[in-house]
């Protein structure tokens, strides 16, 4: 019994994509990019976790980091880490603000409010 010959598709003539066999090999002494990437109005940083396949994404706002993620993020990902810090700003300025507050001396009484 004759064994069935299977004709493979033609691979793409485009320089910009891989073929359906391509075989690619992780090598993990191979320099991985550490430059910052835009996503949208956002800017993340990436650094190679050591000893691993992972990257580790940072938003950033300035020098200060906003959120982390593993995974590529998204614009919506992105947006509502910053959603998040500004609410945690917000609570942090009313919790010293109540701080303060608490801690004032009262203020002398005028002539008026004596009467």
């Amino acid at each position: 019994m004759k064994r069935a010959i299977f004709a493979a598709p033609p691979e793409p003539s485009r320089r910009d994509t891989l073929g359906t066999r391509t075989i690619v090999r992780y090598d993990p002494r191979a320099p991985r990019p550490t430059t910052s990437v835009m996503v949208g109005k956002y800017v993340v940083a990436r650094r190679p976790l050591t000893d691993s396949v992972h990257t580790l994404y940072m938003v950033m706002d300035g020098a200060e980091v906003v959120g982390t993620s593993i995974s590529y993020p998204s614009e919506g990902d992105c947006a509502s880490f910053f959603s998040r810090r500004k609410q945690q700003r917000a609570a942090a300025l009313t919790a010293s603000a109540i701080e303060k507050a608490k801690k004032r001396k009262p203020r002398a009484l005028r002539i008026k409010e004596a009467a």
